[in-house]
C-alpha cells in the first residue's frame, strides 16, 4: 500500500513499477532482472489508473473483449457474461459506456482484473467514485487475488479491508 499526500509521487512511483516510465535513480527488477527490457514483465502487470481507459463509443461488452484481445488473450463470452455481473453491470452490459455514471466506468475499468490472469496488479485509487456495496465486493476479489499469491500495489486515501499480514506499507512524503 502506497500511502502519501498528493503530488508526493504515488502515481509516479506505480507508473515506474508498470515500467511506464524511467526511474530517476535506481531500478526496478523483477526475478533479479531489470524489468526493461525483462522478457514477460510487461505480461504479468495489470494497471488501472485515474483514468478508466474505457472506449466510450463501445458497450461494455465490446470494451471488455477489447480489452481481452488487446492483452492478447480471449476469452468466452458466457466467461465475460460473469464478469460484467460480478461488476454489477449486467443491466447495462449493452449499453455504450460514454452514457455510464463515473461510478459505472470505473467498475468496468476494474473488470479487466478478473479478465485477464495477470501477476501484479497496480491500481491508482482504485476505489475513486464507488459505492459502499461494491467496494466490498472488490476487497474480496482483492482477497482472493492475494491468496493465489497475486502481487497489488495500490494508492488508497481510504483502507482497504484486505489481511493486515499480507499488507506492505510505503508512505511518501
Amino acid at each position: 500500500m502506497v500511502k502519501g499526500s498528493n503530488g508526493s509521487g504515488k502515481t509516479s512511483l506505480l507508473r515506474i513499477i508498470c515500467g511506464f516510465s524511467q526511474p530517476a535513480a535506481g531500478r526496478v527488477t523483477w526475478c533479479s532482472e531489470p524489468i526493461y527490457g525483462h522478457e514477460n514483465y510487461r505480461q504479468q502487470v495489470s494497471y488501472v489508473g485515474h483514468q478508466s481507459g474505457v472506449k466510450p463509443d463501445l458497450t461494455v461488452l465490446e470494451n471488455l473483449v477489447f480489452m481481452q484481445r488487446l492483452a492478447g488473450e480471449n476469452s468466452k463470452e458466457p466467461e465475460i457474461k460473469e464478469i460484467v455481473r460480478a461488476a454489477g453491470l449486467f443491466g447495462q452490459r449493452n449499453m455504450m459506456t460514454g452514457k455510464l455514471s463515473a461510478g459505472q466506468r470505473r467498475r468496468l475499468a476494474l473488470a479487466k482484473l478478473m479478465l485477464q490472469q495477470r501477476t501484479i496488479w497496480v491500481l491508482d485509487e482504485p476505489l475513486t467514485a464507488l459505492d459502499k456495496e461494491f467496494i466490498g465486493r472488490f476487497e474480496q476479489v482483492l482477497k482472493d487475488h492475494l491468496e493465489n499469491e497475486g502481487i497489488l500495489v495500490v494508492t488508497t486515501h481510504r483502507e482497504l479491508k484486505i489481511p493486515e499480514h499480507r499488507v506492505k506499507r510505503i508512505g511518501l512524503s
